[in-house]
């Protein structure tokens, strides 16, 4: 059976899960009933997906229904292309190449169809084993570094001890022996050297057990941080993932200090333009060093002004600390232009690339790290509907086409 897809997305280009409804703030996915039908499941699985985009409030429901309906069209579309059972499972899996949100997943699902036409249950179940797998390894990884450190704080906490009892027991015999001084001076005073000797051999032992755990401490504490490092960046652009960028709205929206009552910060997501026909035309690899290169030019363009992340698939996600969406616009749309400047070749095939542009939303960051995301998540499917390469602002409260550009 020839696959009717390829990774892609709702709307033309890839959106990261969370703004899909059924990814945040939804009930949970419907359970598999005993001697449940698959066209029954998957009834009931558009239920809950349509079901969770109707109760999402804000700007923009009927685009964002929309953008869920079609998703889940093609995700359905795939399960139902590789006679798939719609598990939670499988849904996940679909759901993740659909958007592209994994280019190792991506790419493994590309190369088995290239090899065998189409998926089995057994190639899908193996990629979620990994995906598990690999979570259980990096989460056993860091409980095994974090009691590791515990043991070796232990350690120079009972050294330490040790230290000071030795000093006392020290304390005590020069005192002992120096009431005898008078009746013994000779024996008193080889007695003295004796116990001197043998408090600074101990302390020398000490010292190097501490020493040593000191050093071993500090080697585990770098590799925590480097696990930590590893944990919230993306692989492959280096630059800060989904994960760190939502830990940086979080630290934000708790900071006291800040008064709300206007806009201090801004948010904006960036999106690829076209980005599934550079995949199709060009093959993966290029399509990864095309998200690196973008990567870099929104750093270099935007400078200290942004925090920049890759926000999943195609998309690059910007926080603007103390910058107004105005401000913040005027340096989106200044990377943008410069980057539409450009006449992009394959490195490996000499092919041209052509013209690379991309899409932005931006927001006013009020504290509430979720409605100012899904609010730039609106204004960027607009700018997609309105031609693509350019930058719009959506305003809490108006629907998405009500907005002028």
């Amino acid at each position: 059976m020839t696959v009717p897809l390829s990774h892609g997305d709702a709307r033309g280009t890839t959106m990261s899960g969370p703004r899909i409804a059924g990814a945040r703030g939804i009930d949970p996915l419907p359970p598999v009933m005993p001697h449940d039908t698959a066209p029954s499941r998957m009834a009931r699985l558009s239920s809950w997906l349509t079901g969770g985009a109707a109760r999402m409030a804000g700007s923009g429901e009927d685009a964002r229904r929309e953008a869920g309906r079609r998703l889940f069209a093609q995700i359905g579309d795939f399960l139902s292309a590789h006679d798939l059972s719609p598990t939670e499972a499988h849904f996940r899996i679909a759901r993740r190449y659909v958007l592209g949100e994994d280019s190792r997943l991506t790419r493994a699902v590309d190369d088995e169809l290239a090899r065998a036409g189409r998926l089995n249950p057994e190639f899908v179940d193996g990629l979620t084993g990994q995906a598990e797998a690999e979570t259980h390894r990096q989460a056993e990884r860091m409980a095994s570094m974090a009691d590791t450190l515990s043991r070796r704080l232990r350690d120079s906490e009972r050294v330490i001890r040790q230290g000071q009892a030795s000093t006392r027991d020290y304390e005590t015999a020069l005192s002992a022996e120096a009431d005898g001084l008078d009746r013994d001076p000779r024996g008193t005073v080889a007695r003295l050297i004796d116990l001197t000797a043998a408090a600074v051999a101990r302390t020398q032992q000490l010292a190097e057990r501490l020493d040593e755990t000191r050093r071993e401490t500090e080697t585990l504490r770098t590799t925590l941080k480097e696990a930590q490092r590893a944990a919230d960046e993306d692989h492959l652009t280096g630059l800060p993932n989904r994960r760190s960028f939502d830990a940086r709205l979080r630290a934000l929206s708790g900071d006291t200090d800040i008064d709300w009552a206007g806009p201090r910060h801004s948010v904006a997501i960036c999106d690829i333009d076209n980005f599934k026909s550079i995949n199709d035309r060009h093959g993966h690899d290029a399509g990864d060093r095309v998200l690196k290169m973008i990567g870099k030019h929104l750093c270099r363009e935007l400078g200290v002004a942004a925090f920049v992340a890759r926000h999943g698939g195609e998309e690059f996600a910007c926080l603007f600390e103390d910058m107004e969406p105005a401000d913040a616009i005027d340096r989106l749309d200044i990377a943008r232009e410069a980057l539409a400047a450009r006449t992009l070749v394959n490195q490996t095939t000499g092919e041209g690339i052509g013209q690379l542009t991309f899409s932005a939303g931006v927001a006013a960051f009020y504290g509430n790290p979720a409605s100012a995301m899904r609010t730039a998540d609106e204004a960027l499917y607009l700018a997609k509907r309105r031609g693509k390469n350019r930058v719009l602002q959506s305003q809490p409260g108006n629907r998405s086409d009500e907005l002028d550009g």
